[in-house]
């Protein structure tokens, strides 16, 4: 089934509500595995550091799995293209952590598996 738009601001604000319920969607797996709010993740102000930490996890997800520009995959959370690429550069300085990368490694198959063209549930 194709969607067909009457104009470009029509089919712009299907695929920013699109976005968006992808940013929820991973924002809740991170929320699940890091023990943070899913409603701090997605939280258009400041929060505290490990809301912050989960937020930067989910725009790297979102950029890293589904392939996303980091403008979108930050505008997703609400944020701007350089918050996204701080928050990528962050993600890999932590995948120096064991304990961190096989936590990450996890939620990378958990989205794959889900993202797959054909995944049935």
């Amino acid at each position: 089934m194709t969607l067909q738009f009457e104009d470009a601001s029509a089919e712009e604000a299907y695929i920013f509500r699109r976005d968006r319920m992808t940013a929820a969607f991973v924002a809740s797996l991170v929320a699940m595995v890091m023990d943070v709010p899913e409603r701090e993740i997605l939280a258009r102000r400041r929060t505290n550091a490990l809301a912050v930490r989960a937020r930067q996890t989910a725009i790297y997800l979102v950029h890293i799995v589904l392939g996303w520009p980091l403008r979108r995959a930050a505008a997703a959370f609400g944020r701007d293209r350089t918050t996204g690429s701080h928050a990528v550069q962050m993600i890999e300085d932590l995948r120096d952590d064991a304990t961190f990368d096989a936590r990450l490694t996890n939620m990378e198959a958990c989205l794959r598996q889900v993202a797959e063209p054909g995944a049935t549930g």
